[in-house]
């Protein structure tokens, strides 16, 4: 009587095991890095915003940034996306500004001197204030709805 032979292992069952675990990391990196929705209406064209300012007899939000700048993409994060930003800011007309898209107009606000800058101007272009630098949520609003 012969005896039945043992199941071999797979030699690559390790190997899958291993896989499965790099994509559960893959997709939990991917998820947490994911940019939430942001709620405040940008918009890019400053001429434009000059008109909706006369219009409306809003102030605007210039807000200087760029692609590459860590601190901008932290206020992306976790300051653009809260709905209490979104409200305070509908007392502006916001406008954001790509410093390497539009470098003549962020010189001329000085935003070479750090981003992200924010500068409240008024419906003829006049300077009313200004801060440089990133900020939680709450200081922001500090700041935002100070007139």
């Amino acid at each position: 009587m012969t005896q039945p032979t043992p199941p071999r292992s797979n030699p690559l069952r390790p190997m899958l095991f291993i896989g499965a675990i790099l994509i559960g990391v893959a997709i939990i990196v991917m998820v947490s890095r994911r940019m939430p929705d942001e709620l405040v209406p940008w918009g890019s064209d400053y001429s434009a915003a000059l008109v909706t300012a006369r219009k409306t007899n809003k102030p605007i939000l210039l807000y200087f940034t760029a692609s590459w700048c860590g601190p901008c993409q932290e206020m992306r994060r976790y300051v653009w996306g809260e709905p209490r930003v979104a409200d305070a800011i509908k007392a502006y007309v916001p406008v954001r500004i790509d410093v390497d898209a539009q470098p003549q107009f962020a010189e001329q606000y000085k935003a070479d001197q750090g981003i992200p800058l924010f500068v409240v101007v008024d419906a003829q272009g006049n300077e009313l204030r200004r801060i440089v630098g990133a900020m939680p949520a709450d200081d922001f609003l500090n700041w935002v709805v100070r007139k």
